[in-house]
């Protein structure tokens, strides 16, 4: 392995391993109060859901490429067409969209319904939510882009990442 790769590695397994170790710590063992860790979680939940609503929507400026088509001309090439580019344009809104909505409600929700009812949408229905999204998507995908060979996620990331190698942008 080269040396980068260990260490995004280990930042890898430090974040992933660490961050439950300290909420739990946040939870069972600090003088924190659970208020107190509410508001935290909320300013995560929101700022996450916000912070992945621009990641998608700056993309959709006027001389921007759409985020979803950057993926889609890369994993399509020569097959890339404007009827594939109309759908990334616009699956690229529904997800900003979406994201959107994910940072609104958990907001509202806040200041309107007691903290044991935001925390079930925050910490149970949000992940179904956005597997429903990512259905969905797929969905009006296979029914918008009805005759173009389909691409699964897994060539789809293949694609995407052989296809980065051949252009040089990574190694």
């Amino acid at each position: 392995m080269k040396t980068g790769l260990w260490f995004k590695t280990a930042l890898a397994l430090l974040l992933l391993l660490g961050y439950p170790a300290v909420m739990h710590w946040l939870l069972t063992a600090s003088s924190w109060s659970h208020a107190t860790l509410a508001w935290i979680n909320l300013a995560q939940t929101v700022g996450m859901q916000t912070l992945l609503a621009w990641f998608f929507g700056h993309t959709l400026r006027p001389g921007h490429e759409p985020l979803i088509a950057q993926f889609a001309r890369r994993i399509h090439g020569a097959d890339y067409s404007p009827r594939i580019a109309h759908y990334a344009r616009q699956a690229t809104w529904a997800w900003t969209g979406f994201f959107i909505a994910m940072a609104v409600i958990p907001l509202v929700l806040f200041f309107t319904v007691s903290l044991a009812t935001w925390s079930f949408f925050v910490n149970v229905i949000s992940i179904p939510l956005l597997g429903g999204m990512f259905v969905a998507e797929y969905a009006a995908r296979r029914y918008c882009l009805r005759g173009i060979p389909h691409v699964s996620i897994l060539q789809s990331f293949t694609l995407y990442r052989d296809k980065k190698r051949a252009a040089g942008d990574g190694a």
